[in-house]
């Protein structure tokens, strides 16, 4: 059963436009023709020096938006995407989400941050013929989440594509040896969407520095995770 933060989430957005091209790009359908997708996402928060310098994403399509991707670029027919169909993908449906920062939406201290880019794509499909995308956006500047208040949100804003976080393991946190962190979910209020009908979902993340302790789980609700060495 879906948690209330998910349920609230699910919003169709009505108008179909860029977003919608650049996943379609290369399907040979048009983009009316099936005008919404489900994407299901995960992060994982990536730590040098006890700060975030990147942020892993985890993608899964849901299994219509998949077959389309399947029919288009698996051309060998093997329910993997190798090489140029790998390739094939990140030009065709990827790399063109540069434009709508990739769906993911960071805030320090309620300012969004950008991105430096993408990295490290690879399309993929699961056992049950789902299409997965896995990326890493770089951040200009490292994040210290001990000093200052970060969030993260995935979502679309103005087209029909419906992102939510998983219900397990939303965010992970990598590499932050010497600080322990978990993650808050609730409703943004403050940056509504949807013609400001709709609260996203935000993951604040709450850190601290705590040599004995980064690492492990004690203390910590059942929500919340730690770092994954």
């Amino acid at each position: 059963m879906s948690r209330p933060w998910q349920i609230a989430f699910r919003v169709r957005n009505l108008c179909a436009g860029m977003l919608v091209t650049a996943l379609w790009a290369g399907s040979g359908m048009p983009a009316f023709a099936h005008p919404h997708v489900w994407i299901d996402a995960d992060a994982q928060m990536v730590f040098e020096n006890d700060k975030i310098t990147a942020i892993t994403i985890h993608w899964l399509f849901d299994d219509l938006f998949s077959m389309t991707l399947i029919d288009e670029f698996d051309e060998n027919h093997d329910l993997r995407f190798f090489d140029q169909e790998n390739t094939a993908v990140h030009d065709n449906a990827f790399v063109a989400l540069a434009d709508v920062s990739w769906l993911t939406h960071l805030r320090t201290n309620e300012k969004l941050v950008s991105f430096k880019g993408a990295k490290d794509f690879k399309a993929d499909i699961t056992d049950d013929r789902r299409v997965s995308y896995d990326f890493t956006l770089m951040l200009n500047e490292p994040l210290d989440p001990t000093k200052d208040n970060i969030a993260l949100s995935v979502y679309d804003a103005e087209f029909y594509i419906d992102v939510a976080f998983t219900e397990v393991d939303p965010i992970l946190f990598r590499g932050n040896t010497k600080t322990k962190c978990h993650y808050e979910m609730s409703e943004d209020d403050k940056n509504r969407i949807y013609f400001d009908l709709v609260s996203p979902i935000r993951a604040d993340l709450v850190c601290q520095h705590d040599l004995a302790n980064a690492g492990s789980d004690h203390g910590l609700a059942g929500d919340d995770l730690l770092s994954v060495q």
